[in-house]
């Protein structure tokens, strides 16, 4: 965000300089030629010069109540026949009432016309103001002569020039005295106007300054500096220079204005080309306290500050607020603010309607305030290196306050801000190797803002927000994550050029977010991007979203931890749980607690694919989702009528594929699957038993029946549809149950509307090209009837009222038929409990049916003899 650069630099107190100039000018020449008038009209009757005469080295001194009010001198007054006088050499010293205070006015020579009551100085005029006082009567009168009271006496008669040096080489020690120089100086008496065309020259406590042409009325308090205004010298230890077409000061008023003004110091080292800090506007207006000092000063008109950085602050007004010590204590700028900066490191843009500013007890700014559309753009980077990257800030809000404090060294630092209204923070960091530009974004009601200096730079060390947070992060891949929730806290490591340990830096000059925290109502979302080999004609990733009362960013281990009522949906899949973890690099996650998922193949418009568990592992690139159930509690899977529960559930959605199996080897056959079988018998009529559940139609016609298989594990591809149990196997439905070692199921899809359902067979695709596990007649996953059973391995069956043992059984759904096999060691065998034991190569049944058909094997080569034997069941 780095707003502070542009309000440190600001430097409006540039203004308080320009103003107090103006006035001390204005005063000089106000003051001085107000005593000029009022003594010089006086110094004739003082003289005696009513007589037509020449006197010579004149001193007259005036008292009252023991004290000097003022002192004259004249080496030489002469009087001539039309009425007009000359005087020569004159020194005139006013002392305060007091006697704290000595203002001296001297000159090598002085008309005065009594009739038209016009004094002008010949040559040029001298005027000391604030002079140190003169302790005794013989001082006074050598003050009054022009000597220097800290020097050897040097009288006006000797030269006025050096009487002026003298006084100078005082101002420069004293520090109290203000010397002045002109010359042309007019005084009309009746008018009340003293004036000048001349260059003016005055100096004090090492301030030089200049004009040309003045004019001052006694009646109206008013000074006008008419052209040339400049003032030089040092103010606190930096040289400044002030400028101005023109300045008037109103005594009664209590103003000074300054037209074209412009002040500029010197920062650092002048020695060494220390940058310059400039302020100037076309018109300032300073307004004075009682005492004389300023208390407000305003200026308007192309207001502009500059830092000598780069940096530059514009606005059409601006107004300040000053201390009795000269310090300011507050300042506006409004009308449309603009600060912009060009620096090596850092380049700005930014912009409000108004800003307001507080400063400390010394004058440093402490507060700021922006209002109106507040809006900053910057650039920055760590060295000037050729090839350094720059890292870019933006910041916008309806209002922005900001705290500064002083550090150890006095040089004020940003150290809190607070951006209000739709406030949003953007960092924008450049490519580096192995990645492209990544960029966060922050946003809130009100972002808050804590800063640390760190090599000579602001940096962000924490934000806060407020109200309708988002956090929005693009990673250097393109992917766009998003988060939103009521309130935000992000946690950021300010850029020094140096990667954390194990990681790469990210970019030069950036500040990096390390963690945030976001709560209430959290909503995220991950827009992915197409992988290389993708073709362009493939459908675009799909938006992931999630929601949580909480969302938490960790980016040293670049991974996000969403708590409290968590849903996930990616596509048309979703996720609900108590805790999701998910790895930002990899899209990889963990889910604990009250762990429940539908997953939806897209376009299919089947029933989605439930899943119940305490905890799953989701992987993001495989689309394998493993999910885990506690003791007592397995994972459970269903679609429709047919489910999976176990320890462990491992899901392939891309492949369609499922595995269920316990979690230690010594688990038994602890995966439970429950099928929809639908089976018609050789009669034709529908061979449900007691366990037989009515439901919809099946294949053939009959009604659904439910097939019940336990086994240590399954592997289900929808695909081939076919179900792989192994470990044991414990099948139960409506005809019995059946034992063995491992146990292959085939399924065939379930009916669509308007679509032919083929016989699976041996589980590949029929000829007519109609695949089970097709989107053309599949009626979802480990949906639609079983169509074939295969078990192997000691194979035992029961059914009512018969026994049967083998090796190898096939069930055939369509006609209800059991075939069951065994070795030539071991033959397949039939107990019936009303028909005794059967054996033979091949035993064939239907299950409610006491006809069993034996089939053994021949002995010839190449020929195999069938002989059947029917037992009929005795009524």
């Amino acid at each position: 965000m780095s707003v502070s650069v542009s309000v440190e630099r600001l430097r409006v107190w540039l203004l308080v300089g320009a103003g107090l100039l103006v006035m001390v000018v204005a005063a000089f020449l106000g003051y001085a030629h107000y005593r000029a008038h009022r003594f010089l009209t006086e110094l004739p009757g003082k003289l005696g010069i009513d007589v037509r005469q020449e006197t010579n080295n004149w001193t007259y001194s005036q008292t009252a109540g023991g004290k000097t009010i003022y002192t004259i001198h004249a080496a030489k007054s002469i009087q001539h026949k039309d009425g007009k006088y000359t005087l020569h050499d004159v020194g005139i010293v006013v002392y305060g009432k007091n006697q704290d205070r000595a203002d001296r006015i001297y000159g090598s020579e002085f008309d005065y016309d009594p009739a038209a009551q016009v004094i002008r100085a010949m040559g040029e005029v001298f005027i000391d103001l604030q002079a140190p006082e003169a302790q005794d009567r013989d001082a006074k009168m050598d003050y009054a002569a022009g000597k220097d009271l800290h020097s050897a006496g040097v009288g006006v008669g000797a030269g006025a020039a050096a009487g002026a040096n003298a006084a100078g080489e005082h101002a420069g020690t004293g520090g109290r005295l203000i010397h002045i120089k002109t010359s042309g100086l007019v005084y009309l008496q009746k008018l009340g106007v003293a004036a000048t065309d001349k260059e003016i020259e005055f100096t004090s406590g090492g301030m030089v300054g200049h004009a040309v042409g003045a004019d001052y009325s006694s009646d109206m308090g008013v000074v006008n500096l008419h052209s040339a205004v400049k003032v030089n010298g040092l103010e606190h230890d930096k040289p400044v220079v002030l400028t101005a077409s023109e300045a008037v000061l109103d005594r009664q008023g209590g103003t000074a204005v300054l037209t074209q003004a412009r002040y500029v110091a010197v920062g650092g080292d002048a020695a060494r080309g220390g940058a310059e800090e400039t302020a100037q506007a076309q018109h300032v207006v300073v307004y004075l306290r009682k005492d004389g000092t300023a208390e407000r000063l305003v200026a308007e008109g192309a207001v502009t500050l500059t830092n000598g950085e780069g940096g530059t602050v514009t606005a059409p007004k601006g107004e300040m607020m000053l201390s009795a010590a000269n310090h300011p204590e507050s300042a506006v700028l409004t009308g449309g603010v603009k600060y912009g900066e060009q620096g090596p490191l850092r380049q700005a843009q930014g912009e409000s309607a108004e800003t307001r500013l507080a400063f400390d007890k010394a004058g440093r700014v402490e507060h700021v305030a922006m209002n109106g559309t507040v809006r900053l753009h910057e650039r920055v980077r760590i060295s000037n290196a050729v090839g350094e990257a720059w890292s870019e800030r933006d910041l916008s809000a309806e209002a922005a306050e900001l705290a500064m404090a002083a550090d150890a060294a006095g040089k004020m630092e940003m150290r809190d801000a607070k951006a209000v209204g739709d406030a949003r923070l953007t960092v924008m960091t450049p490519a580096v190797k192995g990645g492209g530009a990544t960029s966060s974004a922050l946003s809130g009601d009100i972002l808050t803002a804590h800063f640390v200096r760190v090599n000579g730079g602001d940096h962000i060390a924490e934000v806060q927000g407020e109200g309708h947070t988002m956090l929005r992060k693009v990673g250097g891949t393109g992917v766009v994550n998003t988060s939103s929730g009521d309130s935000l806290v992000a946690k950021f490591r300010p850029a020094t050029g140096a990667a954390p340990q194990g990681r790469q830096r990210v970019a030069s000059g950036s500040d990096e977010i390390v963690s945030a925290v976001e709560q209430g109502h959290v909503v995220m979302t991950q827009m992915p991007v197409r992988k290389p080999g993708d073709s362009a004609a493939a459908p675009p990733p799909e938006e992931e979203r999630a929601t949580a009362e909480r969302a938490a960013y960790d980016g040293e281990l670049e991974r996000t931890t969403l708590t409290g009522n968590v849903q996930v949906n990616e596509g048309t899949n979703v996720l609900w749980a108590d805790r999701v973890v998910s790895e930002q690099a990899t899209g990889d996650a963990t889910a604990d607690g009250s762990v429940k998922a539908n997953y939806r193949q897209a376009g299919s418009g089947e029933e989605p694919v439930h899943v119940m568990a305490a905890r799953a592992e989701l992987k993001h690139d495989s689309q394998v989702a493993i999910f885990y159930g506690v003791a007592g509690k397995p994972a459970r899977l269903w679609q429709a009528g047919s489910q999976v529960e176990a320890p462990v559930l491992e899901f392939e959605q891309k492949q369609r594929r499922l595995l269920a199996h316990g979690e230690g080897l010594g688990a038994g056959m602890v995966v439970h699957t429950v099928l929809v079988s639908s089976a018609k018998g050789d009669s034709g009529r529908t061979a449900a038993g007691k366990n037989g559940v009515a439901g919809r139609s099946g294949v053939g016609g009959g009604k659904t029946d439910v097939v019940r298989v336990a086994s240590r594990e399954l592997v289900y591809s929808d695909e081939a549809r076919r179900a792989d149990f192994t470990g044991g196997v414990l099948v139960e439905s409506s005809d019995g149950t059946m034992r063995g070692q491992q146990a292959v199921v085939y399924l065939q899809g379930a009916p669509v509307a308007g679509k032919p359902v083929a016989a699976n067979g041996a589980g590949k695709a029929a000829a007519t090209g109609s695949v089970p596990g097709a989107k053309a007649g599949v009626g979802g996953f480990m949906g639609g009837s079983v169509e074939r059973v295969v078990a192997t391995g000691h194979i035992e069956i029961e059914q009512p009222g018969r026994r049967a043992t083998g090796e190898q059984l096939v069930y055939t759904a369509s006609d209800g038929m059991f075939v069951l096999t065994g070795t030539a060691a071991v033959l397949p065998k039939v107990v019936d409990q009303q028909q005794g034991t059967v054996t033979g190569a091949s035993l064939r049944f239907h299950a409610g049916d006491e006809n069993v058909v034996v089939s053994n094997g021949g002995d010839s080569a190449g020929q195999r003899v069938r002989t059947e034997t029917r037992v009929k069941n005795k009524e």
